[in-house]
Order: C-alpha cells, then sequence, then structure tokens
C-alpha cells in the first residue's frame, strides 16, 4: 500500500533503491535522511486507508500538478518581531514538504516586517518606496530560505500582476488594486520545477508606477486564473469558529468559491499547520468549498465513463475489501439502481472525474429474518426501543432500498458534503437499510441519522434502517 504512495511522493521504493549506489556517500546520508523524514511527516498526517486512497486519488500525477496557492501578509506570523526569521523557516520548511508530496505550492507575499535595519522606515505615504524595497528584499529572502531547505525557487518581483491605484488621496500608503494577471512567469517556474514566490506588487505601465498590493487579494485573483486545488490564507492567532464567522459573513470569500474548479478548497488557517493542508484537520482549518452539485444515473452510460465509475469503486476497496468491482459492475447491469455523484468535468484525467459516489438498489431487502432465537445480544444493544416490537417478530423486512455504497472523500465528511448526498438520496427514498462493519470511522455519523439498527455479533457488522420498514 505504502510503495505506490511513496513513488507519487518522488521518494525510493525498495525496487529503486538502487539509484544511491552511483552518489557519494555523503550524497547517500542526505537523501536518505531527507526521505525517511518527508516519510516520517506523511505518515503522521494518515490515520486511515481513505486517507491514501484520497492522497492517491488527488495527487496521481496524471492529475497533473496540484497547486496551493499561499498568500503570506504581515497578519500571517505571530508576533514578536523578533521570532519572524524563526517562523519563516518552519514556513520554509513546510513549504518543502508540500512540494514533496505533491501539493506545488505558489507563494505570494507581501510586506513580512522583517529586520531590515538597512532600509529605513518612516510614516506617511514618503514611506511607499521604502515600502516596495521591503516588499522585493522579502521576496529574495523568503526565495533564499526554502534553497537552504534543498528546494528550488524563482522570486517573482515584478511581471505578473497588473494595478492600478486605489487610492483616493487620503491613504497613507498608495495601496493598488489587480486588473489584470499574467501568469507565464509562475507557469514556467513550476514547469521546470520550481517553487514561485511572488511578490504581491502590481504595476501600471499607464501611470508607470509599482503599488503595493493586498496578498489576500491577489491570491483570490490568482485563484480565479490557475485555479488551484487549495487557495490557503493564512493567518495569526485565530480559532477555527472565529475563522468559520468570518468566511460566513464575508461575500468576497463565497464569491471566490463559485469560480473555483470542484473539489477546490478555500482554506483559513496558521502558518504553523500548513503541512495539514494534505488532509485538513477540520481543528486546525476552516476550510469553504463551492457545494458540489449531485448528480444522478440510473444506468451505466449515466456515468461520465465506465472508467471513471471504476477509478471512483477502486477508491472504496481499500476500505471494503468485501466489493468485488467486477461483480458489481455486472449486477449494475442487470439490476435496477440510482446512483448519486459529483465530478470535476475540468479534470486532466477522465477517468478521476467523479469523486463522490453513492449506489443505492432500488429493489432490495435485508439478507436474513428475523426470529424469536434470535441472541438477544446480537439485537438489544442496537435496537432502539420504538422497534422492540418487530425485532420480536417472525417477520421479514423487505421491499426497501439497498444503499449498497456511501464512498465519501475524508474532507468531504467535514464540510456538508457527505450530508448533501444523504439529503439527496432522502428525497428519492422513503426507506432505506445498509449495513458497517462496527469499526467504521462515520459509525456515530450513521447512528444519528438511522431509523434503527441492529448488531450482527459473527458478521462483525450493524445493519441499519431509515424510514419505515415494516
Amino acid at each position: 500500500m505504502l510503495a505506490p504512495l511513496l513513488g507519487l511522493c518522488g521518494l525510493p521504493t525498495r525496487a529503486s533503491w538502487g539509484y544511491l549506489s552511483v552518489q557519494s556517500s555523503r550524497g547517500q546520508r542526505f537523501c536518505m535522511h531527507t526521505n525517511r523524514g518527508i516519510i516520517t511527516q506523511l505518515l503522521h498526517l494518515i490515520d486511515s486507508t481513505q486517507h491514501i486512497q484520497q492522497y492517491l486519488g488527488q495527487f496521481h500525477p496524471s492529475q497533473g500538478e496540484s497547486l496551493a496557492v499561499i498568500a503570506l501578509g504581515p497578519d500571517s506570523l505571530s508576533p514578536p518581531r523578533t521570532a519572524v526569521r524563526e517562523q519563516l523557516e518552519q514556513l520554509a520548511d513546510s513549504l518543502a514538504f508540500l512540494r514533496r508530496v505533491g501539493l506545488f505550492p505558489v507563494v505570494v507575499h507581501g510586506e513580512l516586517d522583517l529586520d531590515l535595519p538597512s532600509i529605513s522606515r518612516v510614516e506617511g505615504p514618503n514611506d511607499q518606496p521604502n515600502r516596495l524595497c521591503r516588499i522585493r528584499t522579502t521576496n529574495y529572502q523568503l526565495s533564499a530560505l526554502l534553497e537552504q531547505q534543498d528546494v528550488e525557487t524563482r522570486p517573482i518581483s515584478s511581471g505578473i500582476f497588473t494595478a492600478v491605484s486605489e487610492s483616493d488621496g487620503t491613504m497613507s500608503y498608495h495601496q493598488g488594486h489587480v486588473t489584470d494577471i499574467a501568469t507565464q512567469g509562475i507557469k514556467s517556474a513550476i514547469h521546470n520545477g520550481y517553487i514561485p514566490v511572488v511578490a504581491a506588487l502590481g504595476t501600471s505601465s499607464a501611470e508607470s508606477r509599482t503599488y503595493a498590493l493586498d496578498p489576500h487579494d491577489a491570491v483570490a485573483q490568482l485563484a480565479r486564473v490557475l485555479q488551484p486545488l487549495r487557495s490557503i490564507f493564512l493567518v495569526r492567532d485565530a480559532s477555527p469558529s472565529s475563522l468559520s464567522a468570518l468566511i460566513a459573513t464575508s461575500p468576497a470569500m463565497h464569491d471566490l468559491a463559485r469560480e473555483l474548479r470542484p473539489r477546490a478548497s478555500i482554506m483559513l488557517g496558521e502558518a504553523t499547520a500548513l503541512r495539514s493542508t494534505i488532509f485538513p484537520d477540520p481543528a486546525l482549518w476552516t476550510v469553504l468549498r463551492n457545494p458540489p452539485i449531485v448528480q444522478s444515473a440510473t444506468s451505466l452510460q449515466d456515468f461520465p465513463s465506465r472508467e471513471a465509475l471504476r477509478t471512483a469503486l477502486q477508491r472504496h476497496v481499500i476500505s471494503n475489501g468485501a466489493i468485488d468491482i467486477d461483480a458489481l459492475l455486472t449486477q449494475l447491469e442487470t439490476r435496477d439502481f440510482i446512483a448519486y455523484f459529483d465530478h470535476d468535468p475540468i479534470s486532466s484525467a477522465p477517468e478521476q472525474t467523479v469523486n463522490n459516489l453513492a449506489l443505492v438498489f432500488t429493489q432490495a431487502s435485508f439478507p436474513w429474518q428475523f426470529a424469536p432465537s434470535l441472541p438477544s445480544g446480537d439485537a438489544a444493544a442496537y435496537a432502539p426501543r420504538s422497534m422492540a416490537t418487530s425485532v420480536e417478530q417472525d417477520s421479514i423486512i423487505g421491499n426497501i432500498s439497498e444503499l449498497a455504497l456511501f464512498s465519501i472523500f475524508h474532507l468531504d465528511w467535514h464540510n456538508g458534503v457527505a450530508e448533501r448526498f444523504w439529503d439527496r438520496i432522502r428525497e428519492d427514498h422513503v426507506s432505506l437499510w445498509g449495513s458497517l462493519a462496527e469499526t467504521d470511522p462515520n459509525l456515530s455519523w450513521w447512528l444519528t441519522r438511522s431509523s434503527g439498527r441492529i448488531k450482527r455479533q459473527l458478521e462483525g457488522k450493524i445493519y441499519m434502517w431509515y424510514g419505515p420498514v415494516t
């Protein structure tokens, strides 16, 4: 399982360790130490086979570069000022980690209040030239820190943003507003494997001036053009609850989410948690996504492609080895079903277009019969009082739809996508039943949504139903 994961990270698997023999002993020690550190950090973020499948699905080479556009402004690092350099070193280490595991960062920064005694600081509009100089100096300093982490960078201090003044003549500094973006420099850096470090500076050829830009606004505009997987806004000392309130009241954030590709995420959090953007932790990050459109299919021809369906099913097989994909596809050719899915129509890999997937067989019944001889420990622990009568009767729960598959990405269990799928399924089905293992990480989520449940001790499964089933 880990071999393909390591291969995607650009790390040597057992079959490829031989290449080290042609390097110097010093080079061997450095490479092995670096790879071991990356592997260790990545494994610390993975807590389930679903995480592995999510990683393989999102960061597969066939998907092209998975980009993360990151806003780094004066409010991104924690005070005191004397610790800024240490924080930047930690930030550089996190950026190097993301680059090596497949999430390619594009950094857009403003003034970071570095200790720059050689550049004077005065109050008022007269400080504008010095402010621009400080931003350019930060551009090269941040690039140098990344180079020290053995990650090649390309500092870009001009040529990306075209801007006009948004000053009304009363502002202390002449701030600019982005009017156009030229991405050639960024795309060239990415193509050659360099991390673009972009200064939040915009030029106006008409006015022959350079303006400082708000890094957050610059990243929002750049994300609309690059369509990254992650748009990350680094803020300091902010709790997820306060950030959630900020996003809820920010029309600009919701406008950006609507203009991004499906599955793209807008994330707000602290720089110290940057590594975890591979698998965003809801406790550390506030995540906003454009809600996916849940589509339905009643035949194999309704899917984007048969291969896209097979790939989506394969993601689920790892966490549920009981599923035989070929047998399931055969059932879909002969049985009545309704499938629910969301997809990414602009994915560079056609077989990866189906993301989340649920499957309901419309003519199904429980695979066993309730009987008085059923051991009390088997059912009583999970059957609610309201269902006790039916459990004690010699009857069959049947003629209701079977929820045979509910395959949702890990992050989507926490940002409302799973709930959207469930709501859509309930619109079409009055009654449902399904089963899952006792060890399923989402068991509590299902328990709160079921009308009843029965535990089958020998199988290690819990059978649940929703709606009237007698």
